[in-house]
């Protein structure tokens, strides 16, 4: 089977893919393993007023990120690599996972507004690698969502086409 680039489906697996990390990420900060939030991590960037950062985070999050920017970077990811396999997908998140950890999350303290001792408004710590300063829980949990997002991404993405 050869894996065509298909835009419909390919924002259909990111959403769903993303609904899945979110809630998985959702669980484990109710359970305690970790206080990172994406919502007002993301939105915190566009604003000092926390009830908006929260609103505005979780849009951007959902709908551009996970939806629009990773739906179709992973689709095309399956087109390169010609399989949409459950494998294929775990891999690819889980790359994307430490990636983010190792990479982006490091550098957050510096160029995060919230995260900046002098910035206005509500103030977040910065996480560090691998999200570590969120709690002991938020590095396997980081590599679990985004592996359990291209895990989703691949099969709904596979189905589709």
């Amino acid at each position: 089977m050869s894996v065509d680039f298909e835009l419909v489906p390919a924002l259909i697996a990111g959403l769903t893919g993303t609904v899945a990390m979110t809630a998985m990420m959702m669980i484990g900060k109710s359970m305690g393993m970790t206080s990172m939030d994406i919502a007002l991590i993301t939105g915190g960037m566009m604003t000092d007023d926390e009830a908006k950062a929260r609103k505005v985070g979780m849009m951007i999050h959902i709908v551009m990120m996970g939806t629009i920017v990773f739906g179709i970077a992973y689709t095309l990811l399956f087109q390169a690599f010609d399989s949409t396999s459950a494998a294929t997908g775990l891999l690819i998140g889980a790359i994307h996972g430490i990636v983010v950890g190792a990479m982006a999350m490091p550098m957050m303290g510096v160029i995060h507004p919230r995260m900046q001792a002098a910035g206005q408004g509500f103030h977040l710590d910065s996480p560090g690698f691998m999200g570590v300063q969120y709690g002991k829980g938020t590095p396997a949990g980081l590599l679990m969502g985004h592996a359990i997002y291209g895990l989703v991404v691949a099969l709904v993405y596979g189905a589709l086409i």
